[in-house]
Order: structure tokens, then sequence, then C-alpha cells
């Protein structure tokens, strides 16, 4: 009874028996109610997910908006690739030197180009060619860098922020700049993360991912020659830090052993056909490693370059170390205030060294500066350095983010939501600028700086060339480095115009001289109005630099009355030596010589090889040594330039007799080299005449002369 009184008053009056607060019935039992909770996130996963996607998407927004206008230059180091690759499409798959599929392709006077080449190839047979095709290709590979970089975060690291290594990469000026170019450098080092990435996975555990590291790592290997130390320092790292890791895994690194030696077959096939390369390559570089200097000297020069490029001022402050078209203006390669979070985590490495994803991370660091130290330091050569140190700042970032209890989940998301759009802004800031402002930063756009002008002026001459078909042009090549290769890059069939300098018109008569329309620089152009060789100069059209200054100059014009008697003028003041006394291997010498513009004639005798003279207008350049006493000579040492050179030598005796005469032709170097000249047996003279001719050009000339050694 009881019972039955007390369930129908508290079914009447539930309030009177609610459930405690915080909690709900459910049949049965009670159970706590779930407070409601303002979200900044969705789940945390997904929301991480979303956050990477959408830093992606940022990275590929800020690299495609104006991606043909910045950087401003479009020159042969772009175009080359694109040029190559159509070539290797027009010869049926073939290089320059007749095999099937080439290992590297012939860059101007070197075989230096490869993965960089091949990238090329299907985008234009699809597209064709042009600045925006040829750049997005690289970039799109670039791109995978910046994901590769937010998994080894995520898979490897464990972190639940994988859009901190794509934006940490991602505001990088260095890699933003360099990004946005075709420039194999970039490719190389997006190679190289793929690497890294797929090697620590197979640390980690996932051992079939070796296979695609060897992949990755063959195809780094031949994008960029630079970044093969670094690979090879790697490997080598990796190889003896894992050891145990490796023989636990014996049958799989056989296997990709095995993979590596295939990938090598393209290269054993180069060597063997083309086995002097590789010390032209290093001749190309001027590299100390082939100077007549010591072993000991050698590495410490090495140890000077490696050292530098570890160095954070190089790295995180603006420098005049590298030219101006390899950086964004008043920044550093990195910016400054990631210098803080690229020691932390250095510090954060160094302390977890036993976990072999940190250990990894820390090798990949200090292995990136080695392909530069090689030659001398400089951002092309040691871009890969941004991809360890970029991954070093976003986990030092992620560890501080990861500081926030856990119990403040709600701070902790708005921290990781401000950090993203701090990152996130700051590569549109540099986007907007560089589109904006990004052509007047420096304003050297000529040879020894921006190298601008290749679109704009294939459009300009286009334009001429339409509105007055069949005019003869000639376009001066030295406003950029390869100008013919650039050029065949814009013209599929053949160029419409010729390419020379104007300097060509000043020594000697051409009867096409009135009918040509010259495009000239402002220097050439400068030289051709201040002379008194030339009248009827009339400036057709000028083409300004970003900054509105003139930039090139199409001109018509014609020859002086006296143009005849002005050349027989100069090439009497030629002839004119000048003398001086010297110092020469210890005897007293009278050195008679011709004209310089360039160094002191005691350079030739001072025994260091960088120091150099050159005629003013004189070919050959004429080196006359007199001795009052005989001096016994039976060899001669001669450092000289590239171009194909005639050499005369003639001695005399005391008599005055002639007691040598030769000439001997030298072939084209891509680089100034020392010659040995073995003379008859040893010679008493006491006079030697020594002419150094570039043999295919004409008078007047700049010869180039480093050094002489008489033994």
């Amino acid at each position: 009874m009881l019972l039955a009184r007390i369930r129908p008053n508290s079914v009447k009056n539930p309030a009177r028996h609610s459930a405690p607060e915080g909690f709900q019935h459910q049949p049965g039992h009670l159970v706590q109610k779930q407070k409601p909770s303002l979200r900044l996130l969705p789940d945390r996963v997904r929301a991480d997910t979303l956050l990477f996607a959408l830093a992606l998407a940022v990275y590929l927004a800020t690299r495609l908006a104006g991606l043909s206008s910045y950087p401003i230059y479009f020159f042969t180091d772009e175009a080359v690739q694109t040029v190559l690759a159509d070539e290797f499409i027009d010869r049926g798959a073939r290089g320059s030197d007749g095999l099937l599929f080439p290992t590297y392709f012939l860059n101007s006077y070197q075989y230096n180009l490869g993965t960089s080449v091949y990238l090329q190839v299907l985008p234009t047979l699809i597209f064709g060619k042009s600045v925006f095709v040829t750049r997005a290709a690289s970039l799109l590979v670039t791109a995978l860098a910046a994901g590769w970089l937010g998994l080894i975060l995520k898979k490897v690291f464990g972190s639940t922020r994988p859009w901190l290594g794509v934006l940490a990469l991602s505001i990088t000026p260095a890699w933003f700049l360099h990004s946005r170019t075709a420039f194999e450098t970039a490719l190389a080092a997006s190679l190289f993360t793929g690497f890294l990435y797929f090697y620590l996975l197979y640390r980690k555990g996932e051992v079939k991912k070796i296979y695609l590291a060897v992949l990755l790592g063959a195809l780094t290997f031949y994008a960029y020659s630079p970044i093969r130390m670094v690979l090879a320092v790697c490997v080598l790292l990796f190889l003896v830090s894992d050891i145990r890791y490796h023989w636990q895994q014996r049958k799989t690194i056989a296997a990709a052993f095995g993979m590596t030696l295939v990938s090598a077959l393209p290269l054993l096939r180069f060597q063997l056909v083309h086995p002097e390369e590789t010390l032209r390559h290093l001749q190309v570089l001027n590299s100390y490693w082939i100077q007549n200097i010591s072993w000991g000297q050698k590495l410490a020069l090495f140890g000077k370059e490696y050292l530098s490029g570890l160095n954070p001022l190089y790295w995180f402050f603006s420098n005049d170390h590298d030219l101006a078209r390899h950086q964004m203006d008043g920044y550093g390669h990195i910016f400054w205030f990631m210098l803080p979070f690229v020691l932390l985590g250095i510090v954060l490495a160094i302390s977890r060294i036993r976990q072999p994803a940190y250990r990894i991370l820390l090798f990949a660091f200090l292995a990136a500066p080695s392909g530069a130290a090689l030659v001398k330091l400089g951002i092309t050569r040691i871009l890969v350095m941004v991809i360890p140190m970029s991954l070093l700042g976003a986990l030092a970032i992620n560890w501080l983010l990861d500081k926030v209890p856990d119990f403040r989940r709600r701070i902790a998301q708005a921290a990781s939501l401000g950090v993203f759009g701090l990152l996130a802004g700051i590569n549109i800031f540099l986007c907007v600028q560089a589109l904006t402002v990004g052509a007047l930063w420096s304003q050297d756009y000529g040879l020894g700086g921006m190298q601008y002008g290749a679109r704009q002026l294939t459009a300009a001459i286009n334009k001429y060339l339409d509105e007055n078909p069949g005019t003869p042009i000639l376009v001066s090549p030295s406003w950029a480095n390869g100008t013919d290769t650039t050029m065949r890059f814009f013209y599929q069939d053949g160029l419409p115009f010729g390419m020379g300098s104007v300097e060509g018109y000043f020594n000697e008569r051409r009867d096409d001289i009135e009918n040509t329309v010259f495009v000239m620089i402002p220097d050439e152009y400068r030289l051709v109005v201040k002379s008194d060789k030339f009248t009827g100069i009339q400036v057709i059209q000028v083409l300004p630099y970003p900054n509105g200054e003139p930039g090139f100059y199409f001109v018509r014009m014609r020859y002086a009355d006296n143009f005849d008697d002005i050349l027989v003028e100069e090439k009497a003041a030629r002839q004119v030596l000048q003398e001086e006394v010297l110092e020469v291997q210890g005897m007293e010498t009278r050195v008679s010589y011709s004209c310089l513009d360039m160094g002191s004639i005691s350079h030739l005798f001072d025994g260091d090889d960088l120091s150099l003279v050159r005629s003013l207008e004189a070919n050959p350049l004429q080196v006359n040594l007199e001795w009052d006493t005989p001096r016994q000579i039976e060899r001669i040492l001669m450092r000289i330039g590239g171009a194909t050179t005639t050499l005369s030598l003639e001695g005399f005796n005391a008599s005055g007799d002639s007691i040598l005469d030769q000439t001997y032709e030298i072939a084209q170097d891509p680089n100034p080299r020392t010659i040995t000249v073995e003379l008859p047996g040893r010679l008493s003279l006491n006079r030697l005449e020594i002419d150094v001719k570039n043999t295919y050009d004409s008078e007047p000339s700049h010869v180039h002369l480093w050094e002489i050694t008489l033994q």
C-alpha cells in the first residue's frame, strides 16, 4: 500500500524526485550529462586534416598567382629545361650525343641536366612551351615537398598539426622565390624531401617504403650535381647509424641494394661515353678541388665553406653574398623570427637523438651544406638546407603548442588556429608584395643583376616584325646569360632575327648597317652615341625596365663619312706598347706589352692563378720579355682563357738571332686553363716575344691572360 501511494505522487510531481544536478535519467540508471561546449574546430583529426589540405591550397595559390610575372626574369637556367625537352622529343627520345634516353643532357658546354629535363617532356608535349607551364611543372613537385614535410610531422613524429610542415616551408623567402622558378635546385631539394620521408617511414617499421626511398634518391641524384654529395653523406650516415635495423631487414635491404645498382646503370653508361665530364664539370665550377694546392688547403677550404653553410647570419639575415636575383629584398633566406624555433628544434633533436627519427633529421641537417662546400657557398647550391631547417622549426612550434594544458582545449585550439592564420597570412603577404613591388627590389636589370627582359623583348620584336615584315633585326645578347637558348624557347622554327652586339660594327665596315634595326642595351647605346663613327642615329622604340628607365633601344644608324680614317688611326694606336721593369721569377726584366683595360702587367708573374690582365683592344695580346743576362728556359707555363687560342713564341739570343719560332693552336675550353709549352731543349734567351690571340676574333678584341711562368 505504501509503495502504491508513493508511485503516483512521484509521477504527478516529478520535480520533487528529479535526477541529481549534472545527471539525467536513462532506463534503469542515471548517467552524467555532457556539458555543452563551444567547439572552435570539428573533430580533432578531421580538423587537422582539413587544415593540412587548406595549407596545401595556400601553398599552391601563393605560387601559381602571377607565376609568369615573378620572379621578373626568365633566362637560360629556366628556359634550357624546356628547350632540351623539346629537342629530346624531336630527336625521338635521344640526346644530342645520340643516346636513347640520355642520363644527362648537354647544357651549352657541359652535361649537367637530367631529371629536370625529363620533368618538362610531358608538359611540353601537351601544352607546348610557355613560361607558366615550364615553371608550373617544377612548382607542382615543390608542392609535393611541402606535403611530404607535413606527412613527416604526422606519420613519423606523431603531430596532429601536419599543416605546420607545409606552412613553415612555404613562408621561407628562399623557397618562396625558387619554388616559383624552373631551376633544378628546387626540384632536387623537393625530391630529396621525398627520399627523406620514405626513409623515415622505413625506419619507423614500414620496411617496404625503402624501395620508394631508393627511387626518390635516384631521381634526386640525377636532378642537380651539388645534391649528389648531400645524398651520399646522408646514405652513409643512415647506413652506419641504423646498421642493426638494416640487418634485421636484410632481405628487404638486399633487394633495395639491387634496386640501387640498377639505378646506377645510367650513370655508368654516361661515364663510359663521356669519361671526361666529371673533371670538366669541376673546371666549369672552378672548384678548388682541381686547383694546384695541397690536400690540407683543400680540406681547409671545404671546412670553411661547410661551416659558412651552417652560419645563422647567412640564413636568417639579408646578405650581399648571393646575387640579387636569388634573394627577396631585405629578407634573409629564412625569416629571422624562425631562428629561435630552428634552434629549439635542434635542441629537441639532440635531446632525443636516440630516437631514429630525430637522429635522421639531424643527419640531414648536417649533410645539407656538404654539396655547396665542394665549390662555393650559394643559395642555389644549398637550397636543400631549408628542408631540415623548416622541419626543425615546425617541430619546435608543435612542441610549444603541445605545452598548452589539455584541460584548456579551447585555448589550445585557438593557439593552433592563430599560428595557422599567422603563417598563412605571411604566405599571402609575401605573394602580394612580390607581385606588386618585387620588380623594384633590385634595379640592376642587366647581365650582372636581374637579367630582365626575355618575355618583354620577344613580345616587342614580334610586334615590330608584324608591322615591318622582313626588316633585318640584330638583337644584343649582352643582357643575360645564354640568350641564344632563351630565345630558342620563344621561337619554335628558328629566330626571325640575328643575335650579336653592335660593337661588331665599330671596327669594320659592314654594308648592311643602314637596313638593320639594332636592339641595344643602354651601355651599347651610350657607346654608339659617344662614338664619332656613326651618324643619323634614330631611336625607333624604347622598351623600359620596370622602374621606367630605358632597357632596350631599337635603333637605326649609318657610318660617319670619316669612318675609315678613324679605323686607321685606332689601329696605329693599338700597336704602341707599354713598358715596365719588373722582377720576373728572380731576374730583373724589361717588359713591353699591349695596352690593358684590366689588371696590372705584374699580375702575370705573381704566381696567383686568380689575378689576370686583359688587353684593351689588341688581339693578339703582346708580352715581350728582355734580359741583359741570358736566361735559361726549357718550358713555359701559361694560364690562358677558354677561347680557341693561337699562341706564338719567338726567342732571340744575345746576338739578336731568332733561335725559337713556334706557334700552337689550343682548342676551346669552357674555363681558363694552364698549358705547358716544352721548348726544343734548354735555350739561352735574351728576348722572348709572346703573342696570345683569340683565334676567331677580329681586332679590336679583349684577350685574357692569367699567368706566365718560365722554367
